[in-house]
C-alpha cells in the first residue's frame, strides 16, 4: 500500500526552503528523500527539483517502471555512456545559477557533479537537512503506515517472548525475530534487532551472541519492522522465571520515568524538556549515571531521524512528529532495562502506537 498521492504537495512544500536559501534548484541524491518527494524507490535515481518542476534521472533498469512510480515528474532514463555530457547540457538548459546539494552527498558524488556542471553556468551550494526537515512532520497517511509497522512490531515481540526460554542462545532468538519479520509481511527489519540477556542487558546496543538465556535473566529485546517504506521501533524487557528485588526496583523506576515522559510529550514542549522529565526521575532514584543516551528520536522512513529528544535538543515538538520514548537504566555487571514506545505528538496526550504490555512480565522458564 502506498501513501496516497502526497508527492506533488511535498514538492510544493520544498519551495519555501529553496527560496529561503536563495537556491534555484536542489539535487536530491539520498534515495529516501527521492522516494519521499516523488515515489521512486529504485536503487539509483537523482531528483533535480526547482520551484516549477522536478526531473528524475535514472538508468535502463527502471525504464519500464520509473514513470509509474514517479508520477508528475519528468523521467530521464540515461545510459552510463555519455552521462557526464548529458548532465552538463541538462544543467545548462535548466538555466539555474545556485544549485543546492544534500549534506549526505558523498565526496565522490560531489566531485562527479562538479565535473558534470562545468561550463553549464550552474554552481553547487551546500545545504543541510532541507528534505529531512519536511519529513519530520508526518502526514496522516504516513502515520497510518507507521502504525501498521508498529502493529507488526507488537506481533514480533509476542513471537520473541514465546521463544525466549532457558537454553536458547541470544543469536538464535535474534535470527527468529529476523525471520519472523519477513514471515509476517515486512520487507525487512527496520534495524538489526537487539537481544541482550542477563548482564549483557546493561549494554544498550549489545550484539546478540552465543550466551544462552538462564532462569532469572532480564532479557532486553529491541526490534522493529520496515513496512511500505516506514519503520517501527519497540523495546521490552521480560524476565525468565523469577525476578530479583534489585531488578524489580530498576524496572519500576524506568517505567515511572517512561510514563511521566509520555505525559510530557506534547506539542509546544522542547525535546530537552521532555528528556529532563524522565532524566530527573531516574536521577532522583540514584541511577542518573546509568541513563546514558537520549530519551528518544524521530521515526519515519528511517529508524533514526528528527526530531531528537535529548539533553540539548531545542526542537519544539509539533503535531505530526512521530518519536520514541525510551528511557533506559544500565548498570554494568548487573543488567539493564529500557522501555520504548512509539508515539505520535498531538496538542494533547500523545497517541501511543505501541501496544505490547509494559508491566514487568515474568516468562515461564
Amino acid at each position: 500500500m502506498a501513501v496516497s498521492a502526497p508527492h506533488a504537495a511535498r514538492r510544493r512544500m520544498l519551495r519555501a526552503p529553496l527560496s529561503a536559501l536563495s537556491l534555484d534548484a536542489l539535487i536530491v541524491t539520498d534515495l529516501v528523500n527521492v522516494r519521499y518527494l516523488c515515489g521512486f524507490s529504485g536503487s539509483y535515481g537523482v531528483l533535480v527539483a526547482d520551484e516549477r518542476s522536478a526531473h528524475l534521472i535514472t538508468d535502463g533498469r527502471y525504464a519500464e517502471v520509473a514513470g509509474e512510480m514517479a508520477q508528475g515528474v519528468r523521467v530521464h532514463v540515461q545510459p552510463l555512456a555519455g552521462i557526464d555530457e548529458w548532465f552538463r547540457r541538462f544543467f545548462q538548459r535548466g538555466g539555474w545559477g545556485r544549485v543546492g546539494f544534500e549534506d549526505s552527498m558523498s565526496v565522490a558524488q560531489l566531485g562527479l557533479f562538479r565535473r558534470r556542471m562545468r561550463g553549464s553556468g550552474a554552481r553547487l551550494v551546500a545545504t543541510e537537512g532541507v528534505v529531512e526537515g519536511l519529513r519530520e512532520i508526518k502526514e496522516e497517511g504516513e502515520v497510518r503506515l507507521i502504525a501498521r509497522a508498529a502493529r507488526l512490531a507488537d506481533r514480533l515481540m509476542e513471537l520473541a517472548w514465546a521463544e525466549a526460554r532457558p537454553g536458547v542462545r541470544e543469536a538464535d532468538l535474534s535470527r527468529m525475530i529476523r525471520r519472523g519479520a519477513e514471515d509476517l509481511g515486512a520487507r525487512r527489519e527496520s534495524f538489526e534487532n537487539i537481544v541482550a540477556s542477563g548482564p549483557n542487558s546493561s549494554r544498550p546496543h549489545h550484539q546478540p551472541g552465543g550466551r544462552r538465556l538462564r532462569v532469572g535473566d532480564p532479557v532486553t529485546i529491541d526490534l522493529g519492522a520496515s513496512l511500505d517504506g516506514y519503520c517501527s521501533d519497540l523495546t521490552r524487557n521480560p524476565v525468565l522465571g523469577r525476578v530479583t528485588k534489585g531488578f524489580e526496583r530498576l524496572y519500576a523506576v524506568c517505567l515511572d520515568a517512561q510514563q511521566a515522559a509520555l505525559k510530557a510529550c506534547r506539542a509546544g514542549r522542547r525535546g530537552c524538556e521532555v528528556d529532563a522529565v524522565a532524566r530527573e526521575i531516574i536521577a532522583s532514584a540514584g541511577y542518573g549515571d546509568y541513563f546514558n543516551h537520549g530519551l528518544g528520536h524521530g521515526v519515519g522512513m528511517r529508524i533514526h531521524e528528527g526530531p531528537r529528544l535529548n539533553k540539548t535538543s531545542e526542537t519544539v515538538l509539533r503535531p505530526g512528529h512521530v518519536v520514541t520514548i525510551e528511557p533506559g537504566i544500565y548498570v554494568p555487571g548487573v543488567g539493564g532495562v529500557r522501555i520504548e514506545d512509539l508515539v505520535v505528538v498531538t496538542d494533547g496526550a500523545p497517541r501511543v502506537l505501541s501496544r505490547s504490555p509494559k508491566e514487568l512480565t515474568i516468562l515461564p522458564a
